[in-house]
């Protein structure tokens, strides 16, 4: 495993179609280049997560996949203006046919959170792919928070850590679904 302190190392290994353990607002992440098919495969395989289950895109602003979304209303821009001050996760529809098939599900809606993080920030400012995001430990197990732990279990040759801060939430970010307003998780 390797362990890099630099965002353009960080982001040259994503580039590769490598897999990254990087901090994110409130608890550690695993993730890979959101484009790359393969990769996304790997993040199930390495967390025995099943494949149904949907994992969050992490972008630099909307616009970067607005090709994925089904254009928003100005009614709900509005409602985006006013709960995303704070990092929050949203559940967007996407289309069917712009949207990756290997991102699409069966709810027709991707998790999407634009980082509020200082180093997820820096990373987007040399990576402009999507991320995929997951909480960095294997399905159904604790919260990991030490690099030797990562090591532990993620110690593989495409497996590398992003060594920044953690961000001040002391949980994962809040979850809502843009066209019910519900709270999935906070």
């Amino acid at each position: 495993m390797r362990v890099f302190l630099s965002q353009s190392d960080a982001s040259e290994w994503l580039k590769k179609g490598k897999i990254l353990i990087y901090p994110t607002e409130g608890v550690w992440g695993i993730g890979c280049d959101a484009l790359n098919k393969k990769a996304v495969k790997r993040i199930y395989e390495l967390k025995n997560r099943p494949q149904d289950k949907s994992l969050i895109l992490l972008c630099k602003n909307l616009e970067s996949i607005s090709n994925f979304l089904i254009p928003l209303t100005k009614k709900e821009m509005e409602y985006l203006d006013t709960i995303s001050k704070d990092p929050v996760t949203v559940l967007y529809k996407f289309d069917i046919d712009t949207t990756p098939g290997h991102l699409q599900n069966s709810t027709g809606k991707l998790a999407i959170r634009v980082s509020t993080h200082y180093h997820l920030k820096t990373l987007f400012e040399r990576f402009n792919n999507p991320i995929i995001s997951t909480s960095a430990n294997i399905s159904g197990s604790d919260t990991i928070n030490n690099i030797e732990e990562f090591k532990a279990d993620f110690d593989f040759n495409d497996v590398a850590i992003y060594n920044k801060p953690l961000g001040n939430l002391s949980k994962p970010t809040p979850i809502i679904d843009l066209e019910t307003k519900e709270v999935i998780r906070d």
